[in-house]
């Protein structure tokens, strides 16, 4: 009689269980906000009529997708749906029927199922949202000392940190690596602890200068204002890690406190100010008074005597005077083209580096 018993039972809780899952459910949520990336959606029903499980989605159900999010649909572990615009949906393809939407055929299936397993319930149903918005402010205190290939100045080296904003483009690529509620911490981390994803960017920043620099030919002085093309140069190497396995794209990206090293801003200076010369020759003019006025000063103080100083100034100035009045003004004379890669130089510029291929040219002035 203990054996009639408990199946008398089983069948009982299985009939039970499968009627409390047979009302329509209503899923909904507000905005995920910066701080969500990945939610499970529960069911919304104020009367409290269904008390069913929340591992079952019936056929016919409500689901409201807002703006800046995406749904996906996941029916015995396999994603069968995903919604990437906003609105209010239906559910009809559940492999679990509603007595209320006409499945009586299936609900008895599904009776019979949950009694062969003592009443449990054989399916797993759940809805999912995913964040679409712009995920801002992701950063490392950590900065970095990278190399920047100049077309212009040559190899420069600064230091920087990156703050830049990500988006999900993909939502079931971004599901299948995760599988699970995510927050904005639990996959990026914090600027002192970075996970992953912030290091990929860093780790791929010097691919993506090169990028900027050799490819675009974007100069050094006007890299800061050009935030879109360093964003798709970083697009462009991370695409295979980023985009195409998870479904993530950097949206924005800040270089901020960028500063050059020493040796590099002394390189930027000296050719900006040949550069000026070359193009002007009112400049070159001021600059030889100046120079006048400064070797009339260090006469003065010539520990060989003023008399002395002076003499070898007359004979400099004279020949100064000389070029200014007949119009020959100095300028630089250097070679056509970078002896070593061919590449056109400035003739009034005196190089110290091929601003192409980085050669140490000095030595052409020097014979």
């Amino acid at each position: 009689m203990g054996f009639i018993s408990n199946i008398a039972g089983t069948i009982s809780d299985s009939i039970n269980s499968e009627i409390n899952d047979q009302y329509l459910e209503s899923f909904r949520t507000d905005s995920l906000g910066q701080n969500i990336l990945v939610k499970r959606a529960y069911k919304q029903n104020s009367r409290g009529f269904n008390q069913g499980s929340n591992d079952v989605i019936t056929a016919g159900s409500k689901v409201l997708v807002p703006e800046g999010t995406y749904a996906l649909m996941i029916d015995d572990g396999k994603i069968v749906d995903s919604v990437t615009t906003p609105g209010l949906y239906t559910w009809e393809n559940s492999s679990s029927a509603s007595v209320l939407s006409g499945g009586m055929k299936s609900v008895m299936g599904d009776v019979f199922d949950r009694f062969r397993f003592a009443g449990e319930i054989t399916k797993t149903q759940r809805i999912y949202y995913v964040n679409g918005l712009e995920i801002m402010n992701q950063t490392c205190d950590e900065p970095l000392h990278l190399p920047y290939p100049d077309p212009v100045y040559g190899n420069l080296y600064f230091t920087f940190r990156i703050t830049f904003s990500f988006r999900i483009v993909d939502p079931e690529k971004f599901f299948k690596k995760t599988g699970k509620d995510t927050t904005v911490y639990d996959y990026m981390g914090s600027s002192t602890r970075p996970k992953m994803p912030v290091l990929e960017v860093q780790d791929h920043m010097e691919e993506a200068l090169n990028l900027c620099a050799v490819h675009k030919k974007v100069p050094f002085p006007q890299l800061i204002s050009n935030k879109s093309i360093v964003k798709d140069s970083v697009n462009e190497v991370l695409s295979k890690l980023w985009r195409e396995q998870r479904g993530m794209v950097i949206e924005s990206i800040a270089l901020t406190g960028l500063t050059l090293d020493e040796a590099s801003r002394a390189r930027v200076e000296q050719f900006d100010s040949a550069k000026i010369f070359a193009d002007d020759p009112g400049a070159l003019n001021a600059l030889v008074a100046l120079g006048l006025t400064e070797a009339m000063n260090s006469a003065a103080s010539n520990p060989a005597g003023a008399a002395t100083g002076f003499a070898g100034l007359g004979m400099a100035g004279s020949m100064a005077n000389e070029a200014v009045l007949s119009g020959n003004i100095p300028t630089f004379h250097g070679p056509d083209t970078c002896p070593f890669c061919g590449t056109p130089l400035h003739s009034g510029v005196i190089y110290e580096y091929c601003p192409a291929c980085n050669a140490d040219i000095r030595s052409y002035y020097q014979n």
